[in-house]
């Protein structure tokens, strides 16, 4: 006899959605990636050229990134990691003997890149975790929307150790100004590249194809054949850029004017400090030929940064008069000079000074306002301030406005 008596129930216990907030940003990653790069795929096309393409190296990217936020793939672990870095350091360094050799041995290189392959992804993923607790020491992480008791890195440190793409830099032949950047491909012979400044040069524009060290694309792209110090401070230095992007600092990127020289000197100064905290928290230590650098070259017989400084000082100088002719003899005679004592740059030209003097802490600047955010680190020596504080800056005046409160309040202890 069927019987009509409720069945005992029981109790459901209701637990807060409290899902793993990597995921969440991998997913929504993952799946923006994807979408863009199907949708760019539908209306765009790659035609004949030398243009790189990033949307498309972000969508395929992304895609695998998906599955390694998701902790589908091989975890470092604490022992294989610091085996696998000084592996792949010490790869890079042979591989770059290999070549500068007169007679570079293909199959040698062939299988150098191929045994290193083995150890990037380990590497990468270690660095990402270093740089994580740098940011977490500084007290920079954020609290998730949504989740108010969960803090995190924002945006997760995520960087691809790769052949960046080039960079063709345009100036008007009168000043010193970046005017309307295009990236190439990676893979360019010289020709090329000469043949491609020869037809973006004209009466009154010149320009150059310069090597960067990384770019703040997501994941940062990051050079790869650089020493372990350089990959930290670049792959530090391109996080900054990442959190910039979501304060007003960073959005006024491409605004023109200072914009670009406020972002770059930040980004050069707090990634350099994050770095110092990474090796500070895990020392690395390195044979001097397996660190990943080149085998040494004999040392320069001048100074640098004292010689490149002036000589920016001098075309600043003679731009401002009108003599632009002059300026650039003068260049030229300079390079000349610099590779008869040992240093080899390719040409000097206005583009040269507008792309190094962007970073306005280095010596191919005369820009104040590299000497004015230098300051400003300088009273606060804490990096996660030094953010805090810089982000908010859009203008060389809100940083002279800044400067002014920060030497005010010193004088005030």
């Amino acid at each position: 006899m069927l019987s009509l008596r409720p069945r005992p129930q029981t109790p459901v216990l209701l637990q807060p959605w409290n899902p793993n907030p990597w995921a969440l940003v991998a997913i929504i990653a993952g799946i923006a990636g994807i979408l863009l790069g199907l949708l760019l795929s539908l209306f765009a096309f790659s035609g004949p050229g030398y243009r790189y393409h990033l949307w498309r190296w972000e969508a395929e990217t992304l895609t695998s990134n998906l599955f390694t936020r998701l902790g589908i793939g091989p975890e470092p672990s604490g022992q294989e990691s610091p085996g696998a870095l000084l592996q792949y350091f010490a790869l890079t360094s042979q591989l770059r003997a290999a070549l500068d050799a007169p007679e570079p041995d293909r199959a040698l290189i062939d299988a150098l890149v191929s045994e290193r392959a083995a150890y990037e992804n380990n590497v990468e993923r270690l660095m990402e975790t270093y740089i994580d607790g740098a940011i977490r020491q500084a007290g920079l992480q954020e609290t998730l929307p949504l989740f108010g008791k969960v803090r995190a890195t924002w945006p997760p440190v995520d960087i691809e150790l790769t052949s960046p793409p080039r960079l063709l830099v345009r100036s008007p032949r009168d000043r010193i100004e970046r005017k309307g950047d295009t990236l190439l491909k990676n893979d360019l012979t010289l020709g090329q590249i000469e043949e491609i400044e020869r037809k973006s040069t004209s009466d009154n524009t010149v320009s150059l194809v310069v090597s960067v060290g990384g770019l703040a694309a997501y994941p940062a792209i990051v050079r790869d054949d650089r020493s372990y110090d350089s990959l930290l401070d670049t792959s530090a230095h391109e996080w900054v850029h990442h959190y910039l992007a979501f304060y007003p600092l960073g959005q006024k990127w491409g605004d023109g004017g200072d914009s670009e020289t406020l972002n770059e000197t930040t980004a050069n100064i707090a990634g350099r400090e994050l770095a110092i905290l990474v090796r500070a928290a895990h020392p690395v230590a390195l044979p001097d030929d397996a660190d990943g650098r080149a085998p040494a070259a004999p040392p320069a017989t001048v100074d640098y940064s004292k010689e490149m400084r002036a000589l920016r000082l001098e075309v600043d100088a003679l731009l401002a008069q009108g003599k632009v002719e002059e300026a650039e003899r003068t260049m030229e005679e300079r390079r000349q000079f610099f590779a008869e004592n040992g240093i080899f740059i390719r040409k000097i030209n206005q583009a040269f000074f507008a792309f190094y003097g962007t970073y306005a802490d280095g010596p191919a600047s005369s820009n104040p306002i590299g000497p004015s955010i230098e300051r400003v680190w300088e009273l606060t020596k804490d990096v996660g301030q030094f953010l805090r504080l810089m982000r908010e800056v859009e203008s060389a005046e809100e940083l002279s406005g800044l400067l002014n409160r920060l030497e005010t309040a010193g004088k005030g202890e």
